[in-house]
């Protein structure tokens, strides 16, 4: 089914109506429950070094997903919040990807949980997804539940071994720090094309404009956190450099009509969110740096 990404946001942002008003409500309570837990262990270890921890796992999780949901289309969450079916999907995946897959992770690395507990885990959000699908809320497309269950496991056990890694060496820091703004970045541009429906980019790769649009925009995330990180990682790279090519290219994105915009005011909005996503790759990296320092001495 084709869309035009210009819908008013009246239609954009509609709650839909009728019989299944009540989608929202698991993911909502996942999502609650996914919060109680990361604050519980942000309070309890009173260790924000998790935190940041928290963000590279989020931002690993939104890579996964940009190449099985968007990319690969392998199936659908249906909170039934949004009247555009990819932003919908994307909005429940957040309950999963963003809060509930992270708290896990963050649980297991916190307090140094063994294999059994993570079993315990991997099986709990079995039950989880399966629960999902008899409840028609989430539908499959070429998944399957044990493939969850695989990449659960591994993710469980990998985010838990590279938490010291990333205090130990400075480049496997870095890579943490990519994948904390992919995430950080990721959010701010899909409030941006929630907020402005003629904000959006059109490439021709899916028939479907929405999934096009967030298929190529991420790219260009993938990529802009890339000189991000180089520039302070490296550090003889003027990030305020970066930043101007970066609004030239996104100027030229306009000009050739990849980049739809709908007056001028999107350009400071986009400097704004890429200057912020600098100064939070800063202060993520110090809290690495002060943990690093904490175990040293």
């Amino acid at each position: 089914m084709k869309y035009s990404s210009a819908e008013p946001i009246s239609k954009l942002m509609m709650i839909r109506n009728g019989e299944k008003m009540a989608n929202y409500i698991p993911y909502l309570l996942l999502t609650v429950v996914s919060i109680g837990v990361l604050i519980s262990i942000f309070i309890s270890t009173k260790d924000l070094s998790y935190l940041t921890h928290y963000f590279f796992i989020a931002g690993l999780a939104y890579v996964f997903e940009y190449i099985i949901l968007i990319l690969l289309d392998s199936y659908t969450y249906k909170p039934h919040l949004l009247s555009i079916v990819v932003y919908d999907s994307i909005l429940g995946d957040l309950s999963s990807q963003a809060f509930a897959v992270p708290a896990a992770a963050i649980l297991v690395t916190a307090y140094q949980v063994r294999l059994k507990g993570i079993l315990s885990l991997v099986i709990l959000f079995i039950g989880i997804e399966e629960l999902f699908i008899n409840l028609n809320i989430y539908d499959h497309n070429w998944w399957r539940t044990y493939y969850t269950g695989i990449f659960l496991f591994l993710t469980f056990v990998l985010v838990k071994s590279f938490y010291g890694l990333i205090l130990h060496f400075t480049f496997i820091r870095f890579v943490a720090l990519y994948f904390s703004l992919v995430f950080f970045l990721s959010n701010g541009i899909l409030v941006l094309f929630l907020a402005i429906p003629d904000f959006y980019f059109q490439v021709g790769w899916f028939e479907n404009s929405f999934r096009d649009n967030i298929a190529y925009s991420t790219l260009l995330i993938l990529c802009k956190s890339l000189f991000l990180v180089l520039a302070v990682y490296i550090r003889r790279y003027s990030v305020i450099g970066f930043l101007l090519v970066f609004t030239l290219f996104d100027y030229y994105l306009v000009k050739i009509g990849t980049l739809h915009v709908p007056n001028g005011y999107i350009y400071p909005i986009l400097f704004v969110i890429t200057l912020s996503s600098y100064f939070f790759i800063i202060a993520t990296n110090n809290i690495w740096i002060k943990k690093l320092n904490k175990n040293v001495i």
